[in-house]
């Protein structure tokens, strides 16, 4: 494998010299790497020379550096499992060559496009895990982009690009997503709401806040988490703990947002004197925790409680979107004030009689609330 680094990185890798290349080397195997600033941290952008792929490897330090051949290596595995990509095609890429081997830019047109990487590695800001190195999601994220080769009308995604690129140098099909097929069922008192929905198993916890957002119209004005639980029972927990399983199970995961989130949970919630891990969800795949029980918890004030069941799981389900299958009920508007709150706008908006109806229905809209619809439900889906 071929990496052609800028001066900048050449420095920080203290190369002097480079070895001359033997043989010229496929474009796939090739990649531009460049050393930028992101969020205020060393990090490492590479651009695949065929396709434009882009992985980036943030926060190094300087013994990482020592190790970079290694950690390029563990971007490239980490980045293309989380792609979906069969396990046997990412060996075999990442072993088509002896070694990784360092060389100086030299086409113009390449390194405009590492370039135009490294700009966009930068407004992602907000999407690389604190200490990780490897950013699974931050290069999906970047290569799932639209880029452009030569003019403003061709336009290609360059994930779809390498994945042909794949299959076509491998003649196998590179693609292995599992699917999981959830019924979520969204807890209201004398109310029901729940949707059922396939989602690509190599989705990371956010892709699933996101989904679930969708299925009931959520507009993610507020905090949310997750728990994941085993199938002991835990009868120590009441109902107003956060933890706690309407069924009684017993959480081993408490999956977070952001760091901030991390450290709250642990230090003020003393979620650390627990005996459930608290994780990140956009540095794990439900690939690595599915099949599971899962609550998903949005809006810390009204305390929107969304029970997960896993009915299924697909082993050659093979989309990279979710596909919604069927569900029932209308959903809260946001800030309804919880169950009771929610009980109340319903008692009132199904009578056109009632004194509070007109400034009900106006607060409705401005929260965007919207009756159950499969065909709305599914138009969402599309723009995930």
């Amino acid at each position: 494998m071929l990496i052609q680094i800028t001066r900048k990185l050449q420095k920080e890798l203290e190369i002097k010299s480079f070895k001359p290349i033997e043989t010229e080397k496929e474009p796939l195997f090739c990649w531009h790497a460049n050393l930028v600033k992101i969020n205020s941290k060393k990090s490492v952008v590479l651009t695949n020379d065929a396709c434009r792929y882009t992985i980036v490897l943030s926060g190094l330090k300087k013994a990482d550096f020592k190790n970079i051949k290694s950690l390029i290596k563990a971007g490239i595995r980490q980045t293309l499992i989380a792609e979906g990509i069969k396990d046997d095609i990412i060996e075999k890429y990442l072993t088509e060559f002896d070694e990784i081997q360092f060389n100086k830019t030299k086409n113009r047109t390449l390194v405009a496009r590492m370039n135009q990487s490294c700009k966009e590695a930068k407004y992602f800001g907000a999407d690389y895990v604190d200490n990780k190195i490897v950013q699974p999601y931050a290069s999906k994220r970047l290569s799932h982009r639209y880029a452009s080769e030569s003019d403003r009308n061709d336009y290609f995604i360059p994930f779809l690009r390498l994945e042909k690129m794949l299959e076509k140098y491998y003649d196998d099909n590179p693609r292995a997503i599992k699917g999981a097929l959830l019924k979520v069922e969204l807890e209201l008192g004398d109310y029901q709401a729940w949707r059922r929905v396939i989602v690509p198993m190599n989705y990371f916890f956010y892709n699933l806040h996101q989904v679930i957002q969708s299925l009931f119209n959520w507009q993610d004005y507020h905090l949310h988490e997750f728990f994941i639980y085993s199938d002991e029972k835990d009868k120590s927990k009441e109902w107003n703990h956060a933890e706690f399983h309407k069924e009684g199970y017993k959480a081993i995961y408490n999956v977070v947002s952001n760091e901030e989130q991390y450290l709250y949970n642990k230090n003020e919630l003393e979620y650390d004197k627990e005996d459930f891990e608290i994780i990140l969800e956009k540095a794990n795949l439900l690939n690595d925790y599915l099949p599971a029980r899962i609550k998903y918890i949005y809006d810390f004030g009204d305390y929107w409680r969304h029970y997960i069941e896993v009915e299924d799981i697909i082993a050659d389900f093979n989309e990279l979107n979710p596909e919604f299958i069927d569900g029932a009920g209308t959903a809260p508007p946001e800030d309804a004030g919880g169950i009771g709150g929610f009980e109340r706008f319903m008692e009132i908006i199904s009578d056109p009689e009632h004194e509070d109806y007109q400034f009900m229905l106006e607060w409705a809209q401005e929260q965007k609330f919207k009756e159950f619809s499969e065909d709305d439900i599914k138009h969402r889906m599309n723009i995930l």
